[in-house]
């Protein structure tokens, strides 16, 4: 499938235009729930992506010993140790109402206490109506507890291959999910994206892997354009943080979809759908960018540096000249 450039001209459109009267936040604020002492780098790489491609704020809420690591790393972020505080559950709430979206996963960790992080950041932003990106250690924990996110169509899911499956035999309790067999087609991977997204109440599923695969059960789409082609630690983090961002701004643009949902038709009516597509799109052109620099010393730390040229590149240039 050759790149829709119908759905990047749609984001395009949504993407706010900077004016000397902004303000401060009006860019997007950025919320992360991540980040552990075992993978503090994970939580960096989201809100820095969120960062550079036009977030004006990034609030990373963890743990105090995380935290001590996290705030070396860059003095932009804003690191919130507070998940393992007693009163966690509200500062929780406290922080949430000032993000415009909201990343749970990243770097978490897979313990009870993770766990127990991921309920109540989940519980928090859907009674506040946030767009919701679920990524890594969430993914894995949430398997068991699926009912936490079903029906939230304010919701994006990014599995890899492992964590699809996970999810799809959970929730398919008598089906196997196996892709490497060489009769499983690109159309049966979609048609198993588009399965589970309709299962979980039609909210939106960013399969990631060699082809990108989004649907919200009704709508497929996918993205085959090269990237990177070495895979390094980060790059599902830096997307993660851009696709939060993005959502952001394609559910402000697009405000009173969810109330009329039913009436969608085409991925060009769905902000999850747009924001998905572009930041996939956006992530492999930023990592072929990087790796036609540096090869096979390519590492996230470089991808990063190529999101300000890109993204002007793609979707500010004729705005800002």
């Amino acid at each position: 499938m050759p790149i829709k450039h119908e759905i990047l001209d749609k984001f395009k459109e949504l993407v706010p235009r900077m004016h000397a009267d902004s303000y401060k936040g009006q860019g997007g604020r950025i919320g992360i729930i991540g980040g552990s002492h075992e993978y503090s780098g994970s939580a960096y790489i989201s809100s820095m992506s969120s960062l550079k491609a036009g977030a004006d704020l990034s609030y990373i809420l963890t743990t105090r010993e995380a935290s001590s690591i996290i705030k070396t790393y860059s003095p932009d972020l804003i690191v919130l140790p507070i998940l393992d505080d007693i009163s966690y559950e509200s500062k929780i709430a406290h922080w949430m109402k000032k993000f415009h979206s909201v990343i749970i996963g990243p770097g978490l960790g897979r313990t009870e206490e993770a766990m127990s992080y991921i309920r109540i950041g989940l519980k928090q932003a859907k009674s506040h109506d946030i767009p919701i990106v679920i990524d890594s250690d969430c993914l894995y924990l949430l398997a068991d507890e699926i009912s936490l996110i079903k029906g939230y169509k304010k919701c994006i899911l990014t599995p890899n291959f492992k964590e699809f499956k996970r999810l799809y035999e959970k929730t398919f309790k008598d089906e196997e999910y196996n892709e490497v067999s060489i009769q499983v087609t690109l159309e049966l991977k979609c048609e198993a994206v588009k399965k589970l997204a309709e299962n979980l109440g039609h909210l939106t599923i960013l399969k990631k892997g060699k082809i990108d695969i989004i649907s919200d059960g009704k709508v497929v789409v996918y993205n085959e354009i090269q990237g990177s082609l070495k895979r390094c630690g980060g790059i599902g983090d830096l997307m993660t943080g851009l696709l939060s961002l993005f959502l952001n701004w394609c559910n402000s643009g697009m405000v009173g979809f969810f109330d009329q949902i039913e009436d969608a038709s085409s991925e060009l009516e769905h902000p999850n759908i747009i924001a998905a597509y572009t930041a996939s799109i956006f992530t492999r052109h930023c990592s072929k960018m990087a790796f036609e620099k540096y090869h096979r010393s390519v590492i996230a730390a470089d991808i990063l540096n190529e999101i300000s040229e890109a993204f002007y590149e793609m979707f500010d240039k004729k705005f800002l000249i």
